[in-house]
């Protein structure tokens, strides 16, 4: 008859602490998955793009910025300047990892357009003089063709793969004429930045489960288990509380239990007189004398309670009845030469067997069991009162003769 179980569902305010730190988790790990991603992804990204400074500077100082003037139709393609251009792009692209690298400038309608490819003419991808931008890299170009660098701040996804674009202006004179563009391939930095992020996401996921249960297990057999002894514990004697007997009462009128049980009811004799002449701390020593003679007698065969000021019951199942009234009359014997206080450690107990034609639980067998109790007790309190007048008689007696001694 225990009144903690591990198998017992967690309460409204124990499903709510796990929540509170499921939220937290979850929070915590999907804040670490951001910031992997934010800062692994610009990461790679300014380590790529800072690379293309150094290629913007070679690249343009050996530009011929009049091709951006003078290159206007597909058939400029002909001209030795477009030739000189080209070959400048495309020693750059074999020399680097950068997979597009062209010029470009803005045509009469203000749109940006292609001027010189560094691709090869037959390749599928190829642009010619004229051909429209795509649009993907429009943001950073409309920038550069302002007469600013720019790059962008994370990888693309393009129908031609995924790319980090950079592009640097060219000027005459001060004036922006055109751009030159480098697109790098990032197929291989975007794979390996997903592949990092889906297993970084796997192992958030693995952890905040597993934390989930860690805490669970953790509500369930250091926290739980704390707070529902604190709840079922009487905390002047240390014994089974009155929750205790209720909850015990309560399983065994559910799952059986009850036949056979014997409930043993205690009361203190002489409370009031110690609290009254020793004060409440001697008070409190007298309850948990009891309390101990009673969990010491019957630990290894049943459950003890307080279950008020100096009531106590305990639940004994399978005993038998007469041995047991026997053992509590010694018992009772113990107590009277113990010594609390300077007081003898009195008390009356109750006995009732449960009986199911007479009792619906174990609640009428205690009010049986009560019933007896008070009837000792009461027995007891005549027997005392009978006691003090030939005591005080006695007393008075011997005071008289050592009166008349001394005259």
């Amino acid at each position: 008859m225990k009144t903690t179980s591990h198998s017992a569902p967690l309460s409204g305010a124990e499903r709510r602490i796990l929540l509170i730190v499921t939220v937290a988790i979850l929070a915590t790990a999907v804040s670490i998955f951001w910031l992997f991603y934010h800062y692994v992804s610009n990461g790679v990204s300014r380590t790529a793009l800072e690379s293309s400074d150094a290629l913007f500077s070679y690249v343009v100082r050996r530009l011929p910025a009049e091709s951006l003037l003078l290159l206007n139709k597909p058939e400029d393609n002909r001209q030795p300047l477009y030739r000189e251009v080209q070959d400048l792009l495309k020693s750059v692209r074999d020399l680097t990892s950068v997979r597009y690298l062209y010029t470009t400038k803005l045509n009469a309608q203000g749109k940006p357009v292609y001027v010189v490819d560094g691709l090869e003419e037959d390749a599928e991808d190829f642009r010619h003089i004229g051909d429209l931008i795509e649009p993907e890299v429009l943001p950073q170009l409309r920038i550069c063709l302002g007469g600013k660098p720019a790059h962008a701040d994370k990888v693309l996804r393009t129908d031609w793969g995924d790319i980090l674009p950079a592009c640097t202006p060219v000027k005459i004179n001060g004036k922006t004429v055109g751009a030159v563009v480098m697109e790098f391939d990032a197929s291989l930095i975007a794979g390996s930045i997903r592949n990092a992020l889906s297993y970084s996401l796997l192992v958030s996921c693995a952890l905040v489960l597993l934390f989930i249960f860690a805490t669970a297990w953790l509500l369930r057999r250091l926290s739980v288990p704390f707070y529902r002894k604190l709840a079922y514990t009487d905390l002047l004697t240390g014994i089974n509380n009155r929750n205790a007997f209720e909850l015990d009462v309560k399983r065994m009128r559910e799952h059986g239990g009850q036949d056979g049980m014997i409930v043993l009811a205690c009361d203190l004799d002489m409370l009031k007189k110690v609290n009254d002449l020793r004060g409440h701390a001697a008070g409190d020593a007298y309850i948990c004398a009891l309390a101990r003679l009673l969990t010491e007698r019957f630990k290894d065969r049943g459950e003890t309670y307080r279950i008020g000021g100096d009531e106590f019951a305990t639940l004994l199942p399978h005993e038998d009845r007469q041995a047991l009234d026997d053992e509590m009359r010694d018992l009772r014997a113990i107590g009277s030469a113990t010594l609390v206080e300077s007081f003898p450690l009195l008390f009356a107990y109750g006995l009732a067997v449960f009986d199911p034609t007479r009792d619906t639980d174990l609640h009428s067998t205690l009010t049986r069991a009560d019933s007896r109790m008070y009837a000792l007790k009461r027995a007891q309190q005549r027997a005392r009162a009978e006691a003090e007048p030939t005591d005080r008689e006695a007393r008075g007696g011997a005071a008289a003769v050592t009166t008349q001694h001394n005259l």
